[in-house]
Protein backbone atom coordinates (compact mmCIF):
# COMPACT_ATOMS: atom_id res chain seq x y z
CA UNK A 1 0.00 0.00 0.00
CA UNK A 2 2.85 2.36 0.83
CA UNK A 3 4.26 2.14 -2.66
CA UNK A 4 0.81 2.76 -4.12
CA UNK A 5 0.49 6.03 -2.21
CA UNK A 6 4.04 6.96 -3.19
CA UNK A 7 3.28 6.49 -6.90
CA UNK A 8 0.03 8.45 -6.66
CA UNK A 9 1.81 11.36 -4.96
CA UNK A 10 4.60 11.21 -7.54
CA UNK A 11 1.95 11.41 -10.26
CA UNK A 12 0.46 14.48 -8.58
CA UNK A 13 3.86 16.19 -8.49
CA UNK A 14 4.40 15.52 -12.21
CA UNK A 15 0.93 16.80 -13.08
CA UNK A 16 1.62 19.94 -11.08
CA UNK A 17 4.72 20.65 -13.19
CA UNK A 18 3.61 19.52 -16.66
CA UNK A 19 2.50 22.97 -17.89
CA UNK A 20 5.71 24.76 -16.91
CA UNK A 21 7.29 24.59 -20.42
CA UNK A 22 4.27 26.44 -21.85
CA UNK A 23 5.73 29.68 -20.41
CA UNK A 24 8.52 29.45 -23.00
CA UNK A 25 6.36 28.81 -26.08
CA UNK A 26 6.58 31.86 -28.40
CA UNK A 27 4.52 32.95 -31.40
CA UNK A 28 1.56 30.66 -30.77
CA UNK A 29 -2.04 31.60 -30.03
CA UNK A 30 -3.66 29.73 -27.15
CA UNK A 31 -5.35 27.51 -29.74
CA UNK A 32 -1.99 26.54 -31.21
CA UNK A 33 -0.45 25.89 -27.83
CA UNK A 34 -3.23 23.79 -26.33
CA UNK A 35 -4.42 22.23 -29.57
CA UNK A 36 -0.89 21.01 -30.26
CA UNK A 37 -0.48 19.85 -26.68
CA UNK A 38 -3.69 17.80 -26.64
CA UNK A 39 -2.85 16.20 -29.98
CA UNK A 40 0.53 15.06 -28.64
CA UNK A 41 -0.74 14.16 -25.16
CA UNK A 42 -3.84 12.22 -26.19
CA UNK A 43 -2.74 10.55 -29.42
CA UNK A 44 0.94 10.72 -30.34
CA UNK A 45 2.80 10.10 -27.05
CA UNK A 46 0.50 7.42 -25.54
CA UNK A 47 0.02 5.57 -28.85
CA UNK A 48 3.74 5.50 -29.68
CA UNK A 49 4.81 4.44 -26.18
CA UNK A 50 2.12 1.76 -25.91
CA UNK A 51 2.85 0.25 -29.33
CA UNK A 52 6.59 0.15 -28.62
CA UNK A 53 6.53 -1.10 -25.01
CA UNK A 54 3.48 -3.34 -24.62
CA UNK A 55 3.81 -6.92 -25.85
CA UNK A 56 0.78 -8.57 -27.49
CA UNK A 57 -1.35 -5.44 -27.33
CA UNK A 58 -3.78 -6.57 -30.03
CA UNK A 59 -4.14 -10.00 -28.40
CA UNK A 60 -4.91 -8.30 -25.09
CA UNK A 61 -7.58 -6.05 -26.56
CA UNK A 62 -9.13 -8.98 -28.48
CA UNK A 63 -10.20 -10.47 -25.14
CA UNK A 64 -12.12 -7.36 -24.05
CA UNK A 65 -15.76 -7.00 -25.07
CA UNK A 66 -16.79 -4.18 -27.44
CA UNK A 67 -19.22 -2.95 -24.77
CA UNK A 68 -16.38 -2.36 -22.30
CA UNK A 69 -14.39 -0.46 -24.93
CA UNK A 70 -17.47 1.65 -25.75
CA UNK A 71 -17.88 2.49 -22.05
CA UNK A 72 -14.21 3.44 -21.73
CA UNK A 73 -14.32 5.71 -24.81
CA UNK A 74 -17.56 7.43 -23.80
CA UNK A 75 -16.37 8.10 -20.24
CA UNK A 76 -13.04 9.38 -21.56
CA UNK A 77 -14.84 11.69 -23.98
CA UNK A 78 -16.66 13.12 -20.96
CA UNK A 79 -13.23 13.70 -19.40
CA UNK A 80 -12.23 15.70 -22.48
CA UNK A 81 -15.49 17.68 -22.45
CA UNK A 82 -14.97 18.41 -18.74
CA UNK A 83 -11.54 19.88 -19.39
CA UNK A 84 -12.97 22.09 -22.14
CA UNK A 85 -15.94 23.29 -20.06
CA UNK A 86 -13.62 24.22 -17.21
CA UNK A 87 -11.33 26.14 -19.54
CA UNK A 88 -14.30 28.10 -20.89
CA UNK A 89 -15.92 28.72 -17.49
CA UNK A 90 -12.90 30.31 -15.79
CA UNK A 91 -13.23 33.31 -18.11
CA UNK A 92 -16.50 34.15 -16.31
CA UNK A 93 -16.02 32.92 -12.73
CA UNK A 94 -12.25 33.30 -12.32
CA UNK A 95 -9.42 30.85 -11.81
CA UNK A 96 -9.75 30.52 -8.02
CA UNK A 97 -13.43 29.61 -7.89
CA UNK A 98 -13.20 27.63 -11.12
CA UNK A 99 -10.25 25.52 -9.92
CA UNK A 100 -11.91 24.83 -6.56
CA UNK A 101 -15.24 23.86 -8.09
CA UNK A 102 -13.68 21.62 -10.73
CA UNK A 103 -11.35 19.81 -8.34
CA UNK A 104 -14.02 19.54 -5.64
CA UNK A 105 -16.72 18.08 -7.87
CA UNK A 106 -14.26 15.84 -9.73
CA UNK A 107 -12.68 14.54 -6.52
CA UNK A 108 -16.02 13.71 -4.93
CA UNK A 109 -17.63 12.08 -7.96
CA UNK A 110 -14.45 10.40 -9.20
CA UNK A 111 -13.67 8.93 -5.77
CA UNK A 112 -17.17 7.87 -4.69
CA UNK A 113 -18.62 6.49 -7.94
CA UNK A 114 -16.08 3.62 -8.22
CA UNK A 115 -17.64 2.22 -5.03
CA UNK A 116 -20.81 1.65 -7.07
CA UNK A 117 -18.90 0.03 -9.94
CA UNK A 118 -17.74 -3.15 -8.25
CA UNK A 119 -16.71 -2.05 -4.74
CA UNK A 120 -20.11 -1.54 -3.08
CA UNK A 121 -19.62 -4.54 -0.79
CA UNK A 122 -16.62 -2.82 0.82
CA UNK A 123 -18.49 0.43 1.44
CA UNK A 124 -20.09 -1.02 4.59
CA UNK A 125 -16.80 -2.27 6.05
CA UNK A 126 -14.87 -0.24 8.66
CA UNK A 127 -12.14 0.44 6.09
CA UNK A 128 -14.67 1.64 3.50
CA UNK A 129 -16.34 3.94 6.03
CA UNK A 130 -12.97 5.45 6.99
CA UNK A 131 -12.11 5.99 3.30
CA UNK A 132 -15.40 7.85 2.73
CA UNK A 133 -14.71 9.93 5.85
CA UNK A 134 -11.28 10.79 4.47
CA UNK A 135 -12.81 11.85 1.15
CA UNK A 136 -15.18 14.17 3.04
CA UNK A 137 -12.25 15.62 5.01
CA UNK A 138 -10.46 16.32 1.72
CA UNK A 139 -13.62 18.03 0.44
CA UNK A 140 -13.53 20.35 3.48
CA UNK A 141 -9.92 21.18 2.65
CA UNK A 142 -10.86 21.95 -0.94
CA UNK A 143 -13.62 24.29 0.29
CA UNK A 144 -11.10 26.11 2.51
CA UNK A 145 -8.67 26.30 -0.39
CA UNK A 146 -11.40 27.78 -2.57
CA UNK A 147 -12.20 30.37 0.11
CA UNK A 148 -8.54 31.38 0.12
CA UNK A 149 -8.58 31.79 -3.65
CA UNK A 150 -11.76 33.85 -3.58
CA UNK A 151 -10.34 36.19 -0.92
CA UNK A 152 -7.17 36.63 -2.93
CA UNK A 153 -9.14 37.28 -6.10
CA UNK A 154 -11.37 39.85 -4.34
CA UNK A 155 -8.30 41.67 -2.99
CA UNK A 156 -6.71 41.77 -6.45
CA UNK A 157 -9.96 43.04 -7.98
CA UNK A 158 -10.23 45.79 -5.38
CA UNK A 159 -6.66 46.82 -6.19
CA UNK A 160 -7.45 46.95 -9.90
CA UNK A 161 -5.20 43.97 -10.72
CA UNK A 162 -7.91 41.48 -11.66
CA UNK A 163 -9.90 41.52 -14.90
CA UNK A 164 -12.96 43.71 -15.16
CA UNK A 165 -16.40 42.76 -13.97
CA UNK A 166 -17.38 39.28 -15.06
CA UNK A 167 -20.82 38.56 -16.50
CA UNK A 168 -22.91 35.41 -16.45
CA UNK A 169 -21.50 34.22 -13.12
CA UNK A 170 -24.34 31.78 -12.61
CA UNK A 171 -23.91 30.23 -16.05
CA UNK A 172 -20.17 29.98 -15.47
CA UNK A 173 -20.66 28.17 -12.15
CA UNK A 174 -23.11 25.71 -13.72
CA UNK A 175 -20.70 25.10 -16.59
CA UNK A 176 -17.83 24.50 -14.17
CA UNK A 177 -19.83 22.07 -12.01
CA UNK A 178 -20.93 20.13 -15.10
CA UNK A 179 -17.30 20.18 -16.25
CA UNK A 180 -16.22 18.74 -12.89
CA UNK A 181 -18.72 15.91 -13.19
CA UNK A 182 -17.57 15.19 -16.73
CA UNK A 183 -13.88 15.34 -15.78
CA UNK A 184 -14.44 12.46 -13.36
CA UNK A 185 -14.76 10.39 -16.55
CA UNK A 186 -10.96 10.04 -16.47
CA UNK A 187 -10.98 8.01 -13.27
CA UNK A 188 -14.15 6.12 -14.19
CA UNK A 189 -12.81 5.16 -17.62
CA UNK A 190 -9.65 3.82 -15.96
CA UNK A 191 -11.79 1.92 -13.43
CA UNK A 192 -13.84 0.31 -16.21
CA UNK A 193 -10.71 -0.61 -18.19
CA UNK A 194 -8.79 -2.13 -15.28
CA UNK A 195 -11.44 -3.38 -12.83
CA UNK A 196 -14.21 -4.41 -15.23
CA UNK A 197 -12.40 -5.03 -18.53
CA UNK A 198 -9.35 -6.50 -16.70
CA UNK A 199 -7.03 -5.17 -19.40
CA UNK A 200 -4.15 -4.82 -16.95
CA UNK A 201 -4.56 -8.35 -15.59
CA UNK A 202 -4.67 -9.85 -19.09
CA UNK A 203 -1.58 -7.90 -20.15
CA UNK A 204 0.37 -8.92 -17.04
CA UNK A 205 -0.71 -12.49 -16.43
CA UNK A 206 -1.01 -13.79 -19.97
CA UNK A 207 1.70 -11.83 -21.76
CA UNK A 208 4.19 -11.04 -19.01
CA UNK A 209 4.13 -7.26 -19.17
CA UNK A 210 5.31 -5.53 -15.97
CA UNK A 211 2.57 -3.63 -14.06
CA UNK A 212 3.71 -0.17 -15.20
CA UNK A 213 3.80 -1.23 -18.86
CA UNK A 214 0.42 -2.93 -18.54
CA UNK A 215 -0.99 0.45 -17.38
CA UNK A 216 -0.17 1.79 -20.85
CA UNK A 217 -2.53 -0.80 -22.33
CA UNK A 218 -5.15 0.12 -19.73
CA UNK A 219 -4.92 3.87 -20.35
CA UNK A 220 -4.58 4.06 -24.15
CA UNK A 221 -8.36 3.83 -24.90
CA UNK A 222 -8.98 6.58 -22.34
CA UNK A 223 -6.41 8.86 -23.95
CA UNK A 224 -7.97 8.29 -27.37
CA UNK A 225 -11.50 8.95 -26.10
CA UNK A 226 -10.51 12.21 -24.43
CA UNK A 227 -8.48 13.21 -27.49
CA UNK A 228 -11.50 12.86 -29.77
CA UNK A 229 -13.32 15.56 -27.79
CA UNK A 230 -10.44 17.95 -27.13
CA UNK A 231 -8.65 17.82 -30.47
CA UNK A 232 -11.87 18.24 -32.48
CA UNK A 233 -12.68 21.33 -30.42
CA UNK A 234 -9.29 22.89 -31.11
CA UNK A 235 -9.46 22.01 -34.82
CA UNK A 236 -12.64 24.09 -34.96
CA UNK A 237 -11.06 26.92 -32.94
CA UNK A 238 -7.90 26.98 -35.06
CA UNK A 239 -9.97 27.12 -38.24
CA UNK A 240 -12.26 29.82 -36.86
CA UNK A 241 -9.33 32.05 -35.83
CA UNK A 242 -7.32 31.17 -38.95
CA UNK A 243 -4.43 30.32 -36.63
CA UNK A 244 -3.07 27.29 -38.52
CA UNK A 245 -0.17 29.29 -40.09
CA UNK A 246 1.19 29.97 -36.58
CA UNK A 247 2.53 26.43 -36.55
CA UNK A 248 5.04 27.56 -39.20
CA UNK A 249 6.40 30.65 -37.39
CA UNK A 250 10.12 30.97 -36.70
CA UNK A 251 11.05 28.85 -33.71
CA UNK A 252 8.10 26.51 -34.18
CA UNK A 253 10.39 23.48 -33.94
CA UNK A 254 11.40 24.56 -30.44
CA UNK A 255 7.75 25.13 -29.57
CA UNK A 256 6.79 21.63 -30.69
CA UNK A 257 9.64 20.18 -28.62
CA UNK A 258 8.38 22.04 -25.55
CA UNK A 259 4.85 20.77 -26.20
CA UNK A 260 6.20 17.25 -26.57
CA UNK A 261 7.91 17.55 -23.17
CA UNK A 262 4.63 18.75 -21.67
CA UNK A 263 2.76 15.85 -23.26
CA UNK A 264 5.31 13.30 -22.07
CA UNK A 265 5.17 14.56 -18.46
CA UNK A 266 1.36 14.74 -18.56
CA UNK A 267 1.03 11.19 -19.88
CA UNK A 268 3.65 9.90 -17.45
CA UNK A 269 1.73 11.40 -14.53
CA UNK A 270 -1.49 9.60 -15.50
CA UNK A 271 0.27 6.28 -16.16
CA UNK A 272 2.02 6.52 -12.79
CA UNK A 273 -1.33 7.32 -11.18
CA UNK A 274 -2.69 4.14 -12.77
CA UNK A 275 0.22 2.14 -11.34
CA UNK A 276 -0.44 3.61 -7.88
CA UNK A 277 -4.18 2.89 -8.08
CA UNK A 278 -3.40 -0.70 -9.12
CA UNK A 279 -1.07 -1.20 -6.15
CA UNK A 280 -3.66 0.23 -3.73
CA UNK A 281 -5.96 -2.72 -4.36
CA UNK A 282 -9.62 -3.13 -5.29
CA UNK A 283 -10.57 0.38 -4.13
CA UNK A 284 -7.47 1.94 -5.65
CA UNK A 285 -9.47 4.16 -7.99
CA UNK A 286 -11.34 5.63 -5.00
CA UNK A 287 -8.41 5.87 -2.60
CA UNK A 288 -5.84 6.80 -5.23
CA UNK A 289 -7.96 9.40 -7.02
CA UNK A 290 -8.73 11.35 -3.84
CA UNK A 291 -5.04 11.41 -2.90
CA UNK A 292 -4.05 12.23 -6.50
CA UNK A 293 -6.38 15.22 -6.73
CA UNK A 294 -5.36 16.50 -3.29
CA UNK A 295 -1.70 16.13 -4.20
CA UNK A 296 -2.26 18.15 -7.37
CA UNK A 297 -3.78 20.99 -5.33
CA UNK A 298 -0.91 20.87 -2.84
CA UNK A 299 1.71 21.01 -5.58
CA UNK A 300 -0.10 23.79 -7.48
CA UNK A 301 -0.37 25.96 -4.37
CA UNK A 302 3.19 25.31 -3.24
CA UNK A 303 4.37 26.33 -6.72
CA UNK A 304 2.21 29.43 -6.44
CA UNK A 305 3.71 30.30 -3.08
CA UNK A 306 7.25 29.80 -4.34
CA UNK A 307 6.67 32.06 -7.37
CA UNK A 308 5.07 34.88 -5.37
CA UNK A 309 1.45 34.38 -6.46
CA UNK A 310 0.25 34.70 -2.85
CA UNK A 311 2.62 37.51 -1.86
CA UNK A 312 -0.08 40.20 -1.80
CA UNK A 313 -3.01 37.90 -0.98
CA UNK A 314 -3.58 39.24 2.53
CA UNK A 315 -3.41 37.48 5.91
CA UNK A 316 -6.97 36.09 5.87
CA UNK A 317 -6.45 34.48 2.49
CA UNK A 318 -3.15 32.94 3.59
CA UNK A 319 -4.75 31.56 6.75
CA UNK A 320 -7.51 29.89 4.72
CA UNK A 321 -4.89 28.51 2.34
CA UNK A 322 -2.79 27.05 5.17
CA UNK A 323 -5.91 25.57 6.78
CA UNK A 324 -7.07 24.05 3.50
CA UNK A 325 -3.74 22.43 2.75
CA UNK A 326 -3.45 21.08 6.31
CA UNK A 327 -6.98 19.63 6.18
CA UNK A 328 -6.29 17.93 2.85
CA UNK A 329 -3.11 16.38 4.26
CA UNK A 330 -5.15 15.04 7.18
CA UNK A 331 -7.70 13.66 4.73
CA UNK A 332 -5.01 11.81 2.81
CA UNK A 333 -3.76 10.23 6.06
CA UNK A 334 -7.32 9.15 6.95
CA UNK A 335 -7.81 7.59 3.51
CA UNK A 336 -4.50 5.75 3.73
CA UNK A 337 -5.48 4.39 7.15
CA UNK A 338 -8.87 3.27 5.83
CA UNK A 339 -7.25 1.46 2.93
CA UNK A 340 -4.86 -0.28 5.35
CA UNK A 341 -7.89 -1.71 7.22
CA UNK A 342 -9.00 -3.49 4.05
CA UNK A 343 -5.75 -5.37 3.37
Amino acid sequence: MGMGIFWVLMAAVLLGFYALPSKYVKGYELENLWGGFWLLAMFVVPSASTLVLVDNLCDTYAQVSPGVFAGIILLAMLWGVGNLLWGISISTIGMALGFSLLIGVTTFSGSVLPFFMGGLDQLATPGGAVIVAGILVIMLGIVANGKAGLLREAREKAAGEAPGRRSSMKAGIVMCVVGGLCAAGFNLSYHVADNIGHIGAISQEQYGNPPWIARLAVMLPSFIGSGIATVLYFVVRLSKKKAWPNFLVAGSGRNVLLLAVMAAVYCASLIIYGLGAYQLGALGTSVGFAIFQSGCILVANLLGLSTGEWKDAGPASKRWLAAGLAIMCCGMVVIAYGNSLLY
